[in-house]
């Protein structure tokens, strides 16, 4: 809970007065595009380029990295390649980390314990073997290459050590949890697999204590190490299908409202986290915000996350580059209401 004096309570609405965030802007105001609104962020960090950003989490991290790449920051992530044949989207989007137990992982493979044993999360199908490590979308590999491609890719992870910053993007909550080998999962396990295997795979659906958890543990982890600059934002992309029986409407606005929510904790506990409002940005202009799937985001939603992201948080010396969105003015007619108030 946080708690404020109540001298402090008012200081905050009179700044939030003078830069005209402290309600809802109309359809008149600048914050509003005719479409979404633009939240007003004040960052205790900026990203320089030039810097090295390492990019993990769901696929909205995907839209981050070409963008940040030719801004001249060095993405490891975005020069990942794999042939085709093997996945035939960008080969960062194999990349894809869904959950926050899949997140964690990732980190703790870097700089703790965990390892992606030659046993843990692979399938056999019928044209080869599958890393539920990875995108759900994959193609079937022969084992020597699926083990070669995890050697590819826990080096690539070895890159956050040498990052200056993260920025890390929370998907799903709904996820998969091998028992068997004591680890979370990206891809569903097949249905003969677990009908096979009974007891071997379970699903979780994790709720805000999970979440802050595992990101706690994430960020402790990399922080015994040297903090680094860590911006946490949510992905506005809805779950494509629940395993709950909740429609997969309600079911997406309990996954993101959970990690909103867990995101707003761990923004506040670490002094090293910044928080940016990629969901918020898209959720404001409803199901515009989304292609005909009502899934991947349009790519004007798309520029209008990114210009936002560019303005807050990376140091561009020509405002031009994205735009003036922020003028700093003041709601004197606020003012002038509460009057003595302030």
């Amino acid at each position: 809970m946080l708690t404020l004096r109540g001298e402090e309570a008012y200081a905050n609405l009179k700044d939030g007065i003078r830069s005209k965030t402290f309600r809802y802007p109309t359809k008149e105001e600048a914050r509003y595009t005719g479409q979404h609104l633009r939240p007003t962020i004040k960052s205790s960090f900026r990203l320089n380029p030039g810097e090295t950003v390492f990019t993990i989490g769901s696929c909205f991290a995907r839209a981050i990295e070409p963008r940040f790449a030719s801004l001249g920051f060095d993405v490891p992530v975005a020069s990942f390649t794999v042939p085709q044949s093997e996945f035939p989207w960008p080969a960062p989007h194999l990349l894809n980390e869904y959950n926050a137990g899949t997140i964690f992982q990732r980190i703790d493979s870097v700089y703790g314990s965990f390892s992606y044993s030659d046993s843990a999360g692979i399938e056999r199908s019928a044209d080869g073997y599958l890393d539920l490590f990875l995108h759900i979308n994959q193609r079937p590999i022969n084992m020597d290459r699926l083990l070669r491609r995890r050697k590819e890719i826990f080096d690539l992870y070895n890159s956050i050590k040498r990052s200056s910053a993260l920025i890390i993007t929370l998907g799903l909550t709904e996820c998969w949890f091998d028992e068997e080998s004591r680890c979370y999962l990206n891809k569903a396990p097949s249905r003969s697999s677990v009908v096979n295997q009974p007891g071997r795979f379970l699903f979780h659906r994790m709720d805000y204590n999970d979440v802050v958890m595992r990101l706690c543990q994430s960020i402790d982890l990399m922080n015994s190490f040297g903090k680094k600059k860590i911006l946490l934002t949510v992905s506005p992309v809805p779950v494509e299908a629940t395993f709950t029986l909740q429609d997969a409407i309600i079911a997406n606005y309990q996954s993101k409202s959970t990690l909103r929510a867990a995101a707003q904790t761990i923004y506040e506990r670490f002094d090293n986290v910044e928080y940016f409002p990629s969901y918020e940005i898209a959720a404001s202009g409803g199901c515009g915000s989304f292609a005909g799937d009502n899934v991947h985001v349009t790519q004007e939603t798309v520029d209008l996350i990114m210009s936002v992201l560019s303005q807050s948080f990376i140091d561009i010396r020509s405002a031009d580059a994205v735009g003036n969105y922020y003028p700093n003015y003041i709601d004197e007619e606020a003012e002038d209401r509460l009057g003595s108030d302030l």
